[in-house]
């Protein structure tokens, strides 16, 4: 029946997900908390994004030190949450990836000019993210 076969269709779905390496021996992955390469890589894409709409030469994505932190966290500079926040000299905290190239450009100007802007009044933050 229709039943039947959607019933096994999830069956088999569901075990194309399992990520029991029990069968084959191998050791269990370490504790911890740990990103994929995808992730870097995309935030080195927009990273240079940012850098080339600027136009600002002095900064690379090798110098940041990225802090992945909760999707909302309090704010060092203001009476609310972020969900992204630059802290000179060079560390970017991120709860959400798509503010990268935005808090990018505060680490940008702030190389730049020595100014990271916290009241957004450059114009790189309507037109480059």
């Amino acid at each position: 029946t229709v039943g039947a076969i959607l019933a096994l269709a999830a069956v088999l779905a569901l075990q194309g997900c399992s990520t029991s390496n029990a069968s084959d021996g191998s050791e269990p992955t370490p504790a911890g908390v740990f990103t994929d390469t995808t992730l870097t890589a995309h935030l080195e894409q927009a990273f240079g994004e940012a850098k080339a709409c600027t136009q600002l030469s002095n900064g690379a994505f090798a110098d940041t030190t990225v802090v992945m932190m909760p999707p909302s966290f309090p704010c060092r500079w203001y009476n609310h949450s972020c969900s992204g926040e630059f802290v000179t000299p060079n560390t970017i905290k991120l709860g959400s990836p798509y503010v990268w190239k935005h808090e990018a450009i505060h680490y940008l100007l702030y190389l730049n000019t020595g100014d990271a802007d916290p009241n957004h009044t450059s114009p790189f933050f309507q037109s480059c993210v």
